[in-house]
Order: C-alpha cells, then structure tokens, then sequence
C-alpha cells in the first residue's frame, strides 16, 4: 500500500495494493487472473479457516510426520523418483543433495519471486497469507521439490494454491498408489462444496476462478499422463533470468534435468548450507541489505535451448 493511503481497519485483509510494477500487470493479464473471493474478509476469520477443526489438524499432522520420515529416508525419494522415471516423467535420478540445491534454485530463485509479482497483482498481502498457508497446512510450505511430501500433501498443495498449469504436481502424483484419482476426487469435492477442508482451501486460493477449471485439467492429464506443459506465455515477465527459471521449472523432467546437472561440493552439508543462505537471505537479508546466495539459477544447469531462448 502506498504512503498516501489510509491504512487498513484493525485486523482486516485491505483491497488496496502497492501500485503495480508492469511485471505485475502483465502476469495478472497474462494469466487471466480474477481476484480471489476471501479479499476484504476479516484477518480473525481468514486465521479460523486455516486453523480448521479437529480433524483437520489431525490430517495435517499426519501430512508433517510423514514428509519429515522422507527427509530422513533418502530411499523414499529415489523410489518414487524412479518410478516417475519408469513412468516416462523423467530421465535420471540425481542424488539428494542434488535435488537440495535444485529445489533451493526452484523455490527461492523462481516460485518465490514469480509469486511475489503474482501476489502483488492479485491485492494478496505476502506475510500475512504466508503464515496462513503454513498454518493451514505445514508440509505444504516445507517441501521445495514435492518429491518429500506424501500424496495428500500435495493434493491439498494443488487445491490451496494457484497453478497456471498443474502438471508438476500431478506428475509428481503418479508416483503414488490412485495420487491422480485421488486428486480428480478432491477437486470435485472443493467445487460441490464437500470438501472436508474447503473452508480453509477456499480461502487461500489467490485466483477466483481457479478451482473451477482444475477438474477439467485433471481430467485431460488423466487421458494423457505425457502431456507437455503449458508453455509460458511470453514476456510474463521484463526479467529473463525470471523466465528462464520459470520455464526451466515448469514441469518435473525439467527440473530433474537441471538437478542432474549441478555440482554440489561437500554432498549433504552443501546442501543444508545452500539452504542455511538461502534462509538469511529471505531473512535477515534484507535487513542487513546484504545476500549471500545466488541471485539466478544457474545457466549451466539449464538446458541450452532454454538459455538461448531468453538471449541468456
């Protein structure tokens, strides 16, 4: 919000917004964006839907126990990451560390400042709708690769937050038992109003029109698991290192590519270091005015049709 401008009521989500960079003008057009329902709600209400009931802590804590097991069991990653390969959605298996510092790239170097663009487009407040995120449901928030998390994590990640094209998560979703059917079902619930946390999903969405159309994109991946994704729409962003991210990312094969090809000095404690930079970064970085990490995924690890593309 602007200096000009009144601050908000006490504990209530405000429909004014910093004015818009053209980045974010474009990525709301582009993307055919309508303003999320919740916007305007009181603050108390929008933390009750996230908080849920009984049962729905229950589930979330169920959700966090077994995404913390994977991190400790490497194994469980390298399976389901082989079956995506059996499957056709991938050709490698990096190793963990690998797909640590991949993730760390995805997360903080793509997704992060994509969905800050993408936030401010929409009137959504960043730290505010972070921590309800997290609240409403913590291994969600914790897994930068979707490899860690178990099926109905990611099935309520797709549900909570908007995609322009959902295929990383449904692929990811091939490699658990029914991860697809499982998802088609839950997505006809949150449209009839069934859902057992569509208070909460509902109000996290950052696109109206979101939930609408995702049974139909299931539907279609379902038919044809090897579709290709959803190209990103031109000059979605001025930045080319941006675009370069976001399409490098796009999908799962792309991302184990580019894993494949990074070194990781050190193995494992490279990894948890990169992340222990990455997390001053987003931190006590911008206190200090300083950064200690990357400022864009690295070039030789994406593919070189990609960097060229974006005259990088």
């Amino acid at each position: 919000m602007s200096m000009s401008m009144p601050p908000p009521p006490p504990m209530s989500v405000s429909r004014s917004s910093p004015p818009l960079s053209d980045d974010a003008a474009v990525m709301a057009a582009r993307q055919g964006a309508t303003p999320p329902p919740w916007i305007g709600r009181s603050r108390w209400r929008l933390l009750a839907d996230a908080i849920g009931g009984w049962r729905q802590n229950v589930d979330k804590l169920r959700q966090l126990v077994a995404l913390l097991v994977a991190y400790v069991r490497p194994a469980v990653v390298r399976g389901r990451l082989q079956r995506l390969v059996a499957l056709g959605h991938a050709d490698q298996v990096p190793s963990i560390p690998q797909l640590l510092v991949a993730g760390r790239d995805q997360m903080i170097l793509d997704a992060s400042t994509e969905t800050k663009v993408f936030y401010r487009s929409q009137g959504i407040p960043w730290i505010f709708h972070n921590v309800r995120r997290f609240i409403a449901g913590p291994a969600t928030m914790l897994d930068p690769i979707g490899l860690f998390s178990p099926r109905d994590a990611i099935i309520d990640h797709v549900l909570q937050t908007f995609h322009r094209h959902p295929v990383y998560d449904l692929v990811l979703l091939r490699a658990h038992p029914e991860g697809v059917e499982e998802m088609a079902r839950a997505a006809d619930l949150i449209l009839a109003g069934r859902h057992p946390r569509g208070r909460a999903l509902t109000s996290l969405i950052e696109d109206g029109a979101y939930h609408a159309r995702l049974p139909a994109e299931i539907a279609a991946f379902a038919r044809e698991p090897q579709v290709a994704a959803r190209p990103v729409p031109d000059d979605l962003s001025s930045d080319p290192h941006l675009m370069l991210a976001m399409d490098q990312f796009k999908d799962v094969a792309g991302f184990v590519r580019y894993a494949g090809r990074l070194h990781v000095r050190f193995g494992m404690l490279g990894a948890l270091w990169a992340w222990l930079l990455a997390g001053f970064d987003e931190t006590l970085g911008p206190l200090l005015h300083v950064r200690l990490s990357p400022r864009h995924i690295a070039l030789h690890a994406c593919d070189a049709a990609l960097v060229s593309r974006y005259g990088l």
